[in-house]
């Protein structure tokens, strides 16, 4: 799974990226999504245009994102996803004799930003579909149209084009748009496929437009299911279009975003491609001083996600799985998990454990770690992951798994109590 930032969730400055590169390489986090947008703006050409102060053509923006892609390059940063420039959805004042020069205008750029992308290596491209300009009812004959187009501009066989879900703007309120359903979305991929002759096309799955308009994500997920390729993952309050840090948009202490159904979904298709944090609007609003400081904290949350998405990916992994910890996580795992990947036995740091039987599981001392056989891993249930791995590769336990039961397949709400046990896990 490719962990990656937005280029503006770290306010990435365009013409000098290399002070934002270096803090996220420091944090641990290896790549970011290059995003046109903050080189080459629709809105900005158009009104340019009409008020006839400047006649762009690709060259004129092309040599400031080359340039930047240069110094990704030179401090070994290239990205393997990119972003084509979107238009926002929100925008006034497009009038309907206008429209031919929009889809002209962004099939002219989707290209030379396809090129680009070819050339520096760059294999999944995110292309939003034509929507401000496209008449309700023919918007699957000018996006085949146009994605077909693309297609042809692509001459590198592994390169995707990755369509992107979409709210629609009526009347200031934000509603499902194009590619919003999930079998609308899927019949769309599979005829440009079929059109194209290869596996040219995908989806990048914005949790964030699934919010706004009152979707159930997991739903949507499983309905796509290998179709997605990429998940930005951003929070928002279900009504206005911002991008936060997940888990920050909150009422009655919960957050307004269904992670739940975002995480079931993903385990449920097994995903394993990119996990993109988009945060611009929560950046922003700390400090210029603060905000390198949240950089360790977004490689947290993407280690947190992948985590969580792949804990049944990695049971799959090990031929035979131990557990650590007996306590209400292991009683959780042993109801998830337990038939379809049975545990030798478990272990715990309590003596008092030791001997006893949990869950029809021996419990064991972690001495009895040292004797595990092949191809067998230990699989923490317990909160304190970071110390008890710590313990377990100081006893030269490298095959180390997570359960964590926050998100599980079911609910079970039967908690264990033991007299005078205060211990969480």
């Amino acid at each position: 799974m490719k962990k990656v930032s937005a280029m503006a969730g770290v306010i990435m400055n365009p013409e000098k990226p290399a002070q934002s590169i270096r803090q996220l390489k420091a944090a641990g986090i290896l790549e970011v999504m290059f995003d046109f947008g903050l080189f080459v703006s629709y809105e900005w050409i158009m009104g340019h245009r009409q008020q006839k102060k400047s006649d762009w053509t690709p060259e004129t923006t092309r040599e400031s994102f080359e340039t930047a892609m240069e110094q990704f390059a030179e401090l070994g940063f290239l990205s393997t996803i990119a972003r084509l420039p979107f238009v926002d959805i929100r925008s006034k004042g497009i009038r309907p004799p206008q429209y031919e020069e929009w889809n002209y205008l962004i099939l002219r750029i989707a290209m030379d930003c396809i090129r680009v992308c070819e050339k520096i290596g760059c294999e999944n491209i995110i292309v939003q579909p034509l929507c401000v300009s496209v008449e309700r009812g023919k918007e699957w004959e000018a996006n085949r149209d146009f994605y077909l187009a693309l297609a042809s501009a692509c001459h590198k066989k592994d390169t995707k084009i990755l369509l992107i879900n979409q709210c629609r703007n009526q009347n200031g309120h934000l509603v499902r748009g194009i590619c919003c359903d999930g079998t609308e979305a899927s019949k769309w991929i599979d005829t440009l496929n079929k059109e194209a002759g290869e596996e040219r096309f995908g989806f990048c799955l914005d949790v964030g437009n699934c919010n706004l308009c009152g979707q159930n994500i997991q739903d949507v997920v499983t309905v796509l299911g290998k179709r997605i390729q990429a998940v930005i993952l951003t929070e928002n309050n279900g009504k206005e279009m911002t991008r936060l840090l997940p888990f920050t948009a909150v009422a009655d202490r919960r957050s307004v975003l269904d992670w739940l159904g975002v995480i079931r979904g993903l385990r449920e298709i097994e995903y394993d491609g990119y996990l993109i944090l988009e945060t611009v609007d929560t950046t922003v609003a700390f400090s210029p001083l603060l905000q390198p400081c949240l950089v360790p904290l977004y490689k947290e949350l993407l280690d947190y996600f992948a985590m969580q998405i792949q804990i049944e990916q990695d049971l799959k992994k090990y031929e035979r799985v131990v557990l650590f910890g007996a306590g209400n996580m292991c009683r959780n795992y042993m109801k998830c998990y337990g038939d379809r990947y049975p545990p030798l036995f478990t272990c715990d740091n309590n003596p008092k454990l030791w001997d006893t039987e949990f869950e029809g599981l021996a419990v064991k001392s972690p001495e009895a770690l040292k004797e595990l056989p092949e191809n067998c891993g230990v699989i923490i249930c317990n909160i304190f992951y970071r110390e008890i791995e710590e313990q377990l590769r100081s006893m030269g336990v490298d095959k180390i798994g997570y359960f964590n039961d926050e998100y599980m397949p079911s609910f079970y709400f039967d908690r264990l109590k033991r007299a005078g046990d205060n211990a969480r896990g």
